[in-house]
């Protein structure tokens, strides 16, 4: 219909009928007249608005990325950067070197290497050979040995001919010589044995089997606590260490603990079987016995993950649940099901092995070589099976069993039928612990990589070397300035965004932006302001806070470094600031409760606020609804609009058509007139 009188009005002015005023133009304007002042109106709200909430988008990311500033600097890892080189890449290399490491050079000898033990079985025709006429058996794995205590050698260089003193200590007691002229080392050996105190030392004195020095063999095996002394006025001792004394345990030998469950043998049940870890649920069933029982549990999917094996106890009226590794349970086995009850009781306690082997017990259903291997692998003990075809007279496969490197990883296989692997001529290689010489200290592990030497650096053997192979470790501590001076910008870039969203005077890009929130503003720099000028909750000595190491705020509000107090603090208390900044850790759990240093709690609270239940985001949400209602509100202004300006349309439409009648009446009457009066013209 608006339409219509649109083009009824545009038609009418066309031909000059009607009125002649352009009423489609004049009902626009009188609507505009009304739109405009309140389409300004809310879209200079709409336009605040928007800058609004661009302002706290960029106040969110320039927090976030002051708290990345502080996640730079919050491990000890991460505060400087270091290097390692080796002097022998074929002996000894670096792998891995923290910003912790300590500098300086290591000189090391390496002595042996770890390796694993490896045997290999007898030799099977066929990957599928019958190794005990078709029936399953039983295996086990013994992983470990029981060592022996050591006790400890030490070795002197001294001179055969010289007249000296001879001064022996333990630490604790001491032999002194007066002096004498000696022709031998048994002389002087025979000397210190007739001191005065001798009996008290906790070695015995020897000559050394090269006879160029004196030996010391302590008394009673186990580390020693204070490094035996030999001096005198004569020629200078050096002193080594051989044979480092060890300490063991008391031998305990593993036991696998047994328990024994009540089952009732005819009746309708579910049975549930657990470990504490795997679950095997059979469906509910109806039973004649426990061996029935017994087969279904067995035949459950998960069976095979269990720690333990079930059969029927010797009575026949229950179930024995037997673990098949030795050691103490710490949760104990449960057997449930909607039948009958089950109570529990021990029939072995779980021992764990102290310097002894822990044995692993496994059934191979499969009695083949593939079988073995399956079998073998499916216990998980840590000695791993593969099957090779050694391609000696055709089909020659031997099952090879491989441990883990070190002399505490040795393993016993034991089965019956024999397989072989205690045949000393499938004995392929010993397990055995690496060895390394550091300065005169003897250094044994159980792996060629060495994590625990040198102090955030990772040592990798390669080979046996007789002379010194030179580790050097540098630190590049200008990182921790570098990201210093960073979070100094980034903290001036807040304080900046602040100032500009909050002035009505300046020319910056959303200035004034947040002038309706001047509170949370406020809010914000008074917080981050405290949070990162707070002390550590791990000062140390001297550096209590990032104040220590020259970082203030000067009388404009803006963030500095000194840098002569900040190199003066890293030269005299680097270590300390570490612990202020760190707490000496790095790769932290953020959800432990220990202390954390402040580079990290200083980036917690700073993460506090925009994430999303912080005020940032609370404050972006709430503005983002208010422009929602200004956008609505837009929209329903146009459609307002719309129907006033139809209005008008409708209202001029009709007008015009009036005015178009009453001119076709005037052309009428006119022409009637003119008609009438030509009738009473007199020629």
């Amino acid at each position: 219909m608006t339409e219509v009188s649109n083009v009824t009005n545009t038609v009418l002015t066309t031909l000059d009928i009607g009125s002649g005023i352009d009423s489609t133009k004049l009902a626009r304007d009188l609507t505009n007249a009304v739109k405009i002042p309140q389409e300004n109106n809310i879209q200079e709200k709409i336009d605040l608005t928007e800058a609004s909430i661009s302002a706290y988008g960029l106040v969110k990311l320039a927090v976030n990325n002051l708290k990345s500033n502080f996640e730079k600097i919050n491990d000890a890892n991460e505060l400087a950067t270091s290097s390692g080189t080796t002097s022998d890449t074929t002996k000894m290399t670096l792998s891995s070197v923290a910003g912790s490491a300590i500098s300086g050079s290591y000189d090391f000898t390496v002595s042996q290497l770890a390796q694993n033990q490896r045997v290999i079985s007898d030799q099977y025709s066929t990957k599928t050979q019958s190794l005990n006429s078709g029936s399953a058996f039983t295996a086990s794995l013994a992983i470990g040995t029981t060592k022996s205590a050591v006790s400890a050698i030490y070795n002197a260089t001294a001179t055969a001919s010289e007249t000296t003193t001879l001064v022996v200590g333990d630490g604790t007691n001491t032999v002194s010589i007066a002096s004498a002229s000696y022709s031998s080392i048994a002389d002087q050996v025979t000397a210190i044995r007739g001191g005065t105190g001798y009996d008290n030392l906790l070695f015995t004195v020897h000559e050394n089997s090269e006879g160029n020095g004196i030996e010391f063999r302590y008394k009673t095996s186990g580390s020693v606590a204070s490094t035996p002394t030999f001096t005198g006025t004569g020629s200078t001792h050096t002193v080594t260490n051989p044979t480092v004394g060890v300490s063991v345990s008391t031998p305990v030998s593993g036991v696998a603990a047994e328990y024994n469950f009540t089952g009732t043998a005819a009746e309708t049940t579910t049975l549930v079987v657990s470990d504490g870890n795997t679950t095997v649920s059979v469906d509910s069933a109806s039973y004649a016995n426990i061996a029935a029982q017994v087969t279904a549990i067995q035949g459950a999917t998960g069976y095979s993950s269990l720690k333990f094996t079930v059969a029927q106890n010797a009575a026949g009226d229950g179930f024995k649940f037997t673990y098949k590794t030795t050691g103490a349970v710490t949760t104990a086995p449960t057997l449930t099901g909607s039948g009958s009850t089950h109570t529990v009781s021990t029939l072995a306690t779980g021992i764990t092995a102290v310097n002894s082997p822990t044995t692993t017990t496994f059934s191979v259903a499969t009695d083949t070589p593939v079988g073995v291997v399956n079998a073998i692998n499916a216990a998980n003990t840590g000695v791993k099976a593969t099957l090779m075809d050694t391609g000696t007279d055709s089909n020659n496969y031997r099952i090879i069993l491989s441990g883990q490197t070190g002399s505490g990883s040795v393993f016993t296989f034991t089965s019956t039928p024999d397989l072989g692997f205690h045949d000393s001529a499938n004995n392929m290689q010993s397990a055995q612990d690496s060895i390394i010489n550091h300065e005169g200290l003897v250094i044994t592990r159980s792996s060629n990589q060495l994590t625990d030497v040198i102090q955030g650096a990772t040592i990798n053997l390669h080979g046996v070397s007789t002379s010194n192979v030179t580790l050097s470790v540098s630190n590049d501590r200008s990182t921790l300035k570098t990201n210093i001076k960073d979070m100094v910008t980034s903290y001036n870039d807040v304080v900046t965004l602040f100032e500009n969203f909050t002035a009505s005077d300046s020319e910056a890009e959303l200035s004034g932006s947040l002038n309706g929130d001047t509170s949370m503003v406020r809010f914000l720099k008074d917080k981050i302001h405290a949070a990162i000028f707070a002390n550590s909750s791990t000062g140390a000595g001297s550096i209590a806070a990032i104040r220590d190491i020259g970082v203030s705020i000067d009388r404009y509000g803006t963030m500095t470094l000194d840098e002569t107090k900040y190199d003066a603090a890293v030269l005299s208390h680097y270590d300390n600031i570490v612990t202020m900044l760190t707490a000496d850790t790095s790769d932290q759990n953020l959800f432990e409760t220990s202390n954390k240093g402040l580079a990290q709690d200083i980036a917690t609270a700073l993460g506090e606020f925009t994430k999303d239940t912080g005020i940032v985001h609370s404050r972006e949400t709430t503005t983002n609804t208010e422009l929602t209602k200004h956008q609505d509100a837009l929209v329903k202004l146009e459609e307002r609009m719309e129907v006033i300006y139809n209005r008008y349309l409708k209202q001029f439409g009709a007008m015009e058509t009036l005015m178009a009648t009453i001119d076709s009446t005037k052309d009428y009457l006119t022409a009637q007139f003119e008609t009438l009066s030509k009738a009473y013209e007199v020629d």
